[in-house]
């Protein structure tokens, strides 16, 4: 029978001790008439932004950004003019459906007061996206590794019983050779969920 060294144990333990260090997440999904609109309390716009962009090739998009009271950036297909992009800009501050303003805006993401992101999209699976950034960092903040992104398809599974989501550190197990995420399906409930991310072989699955 093996037997774990120490400095397995040390490794394990110093793991489990990051746990207080990393930030809970908070996730809402819901549909609307121009796609979705999602609020994610663990991530910053860029990080968003970058992470639907990153299949995408800039030359072709035009970024916009603007900061303040709030932070935004937004992705439009193609070139716009002065006067597209100031409409733009004024939609992000007084509509609830910024989409509205460009139908070739595919998302904007603006920072929200209590911290995290409220992103407008037009196909779940950017929604999904975003969801798969927010597990990828929470399992990279947790192992101090850069961990791969879970797939769309694993993420959409999330959200089979309700709209929203919530991963507390609390309910993470850091083990030697994977990480152990709970899920909870309701923010006052406890995980009724799970996902694995392998350590080994950089991958996710559900339990």
């Amino acid at each position: 029978m093996d037997i774990p060294s120490n400095n397995s144990h040390k490794i394990e333990n110093d793991r489990q001790d990051l746990i207080a260090f990393v930030r809970p997440i908070r996730i809402s999904l819901v549909e609307n008439s121009e796609g979705w609109n999602i609020t994610i309390s663990s991530l910053e716009p860029g990080d968003a932004m970058m992470a639907l962009t990153k299949e995408d090739s800039f030359e072709q998009s035009t970024i916009l950004c603007g900061a303040g009271a709030t932070n935004w950036v937004a992705c439009v297909d193609g070139p716009i003019e002065l006067g597209d992009a100031n409409a733009i800009i004024a939609s992000i501050s007084s509509s609830n459906s910024p989409l509205e303003a460009e139908c070739r805006m595919h998302s904007m993401i603006a920072s929200v007061s209590q911290g995290g992101i409220s992103a407008h999209v037009r196909k779940y699976d950017d929604a999904l996206a975003l969801v798969s950034e927010s597990f990828r960092q929470y399992a990279s903040n947790l192992l101090n590794c850069n961990a791969s992104s879970p797939d769309l398809g694993l993420m959409a599974t999330l959200f089979e019983r309700g709209d929203d989501i919530s991963v507390r550190p609390i309910e993470s197990e850091v083990f030697s050779t994977f990480l152990d995420v709970g899920v909870s399906s309701s923010p006052e409930c406890a995980a009724d969920q799970a996902l694995i991310y392998d350590i080994h072989s950089d991958s996710w699955h559900g339990e």
